[in-house]
């Protein structure tokens, strides 16, 4: 377990960089878009040479992948745990349909690529079997846990 939370706190602190450089550098071009737009750029450039406006063009755009391409990246990532979600909720409301088990949610994100149903209910599960036999395909490979709260409803009557 210990493994899991190191690794957790290894995305938040890199996503934590990625979000600081990326404002960091959305302001700095930002910046540089309003002292181009409000005509400054001649003062600014005039004294410098081509060599030194190539280097800072070539350091703008390092810096512009810099970002893109971590982002892009958290992007596809994002995009892909949506749709395994939504599929997964999907497939877990038919595979509970007609029992008296509810789905209570799904966690698609775990780090162990697990997908975990968490169910809600009383007396015999559907078939685990079809679960999985419908799953092949919409998940992505992506194993299922699933996490069975036993639920009664007692009803008293009052005199």
């Amino acid at each position: 377990m210990r493994g899991s939370c190191s690794l957790w706190a290894n995305r938040l602190a890199a996503g934590s960089l990625l979000l600081f450089v990326t404002n960091y550098v959305a302001i700095l071009l930002t910046g540089a878009l309003v002292f181009v737009v409000m005509g400054f750029p001649k003062a600014a450039l005039s004294p410098f040479d081509a060599g030194a406006r190539r280097r800072a063009v070539a350091i703008a755009l390092a810096a512009g992948l810099l970002i893109v391409v971590p982002l892009s990246v958290t992007s596809y990532h994002l995009v892909v745990a949506n749709k395994i979600a939504t599929r997964s909720y999907e497939l877990g409301q038919q595979w509970l349909e007609g029992s008296a088990y509810r789905l209570m949610s799904v966690d698609a994100e775990a780090t162990d690529g697990t997908v975990t149903f968490l169910v809600l209910g009383d007396g015999e599960l559907p078939s685990l079997e079809t679960l999985e036999a419908r799953a092949r395909g919409v998940l992505l490979g992506r194993d299922i846990r699933v996490k069975v709260v036993q639920s009664r409803t007692l009803e008293l009557g009052s005199q």
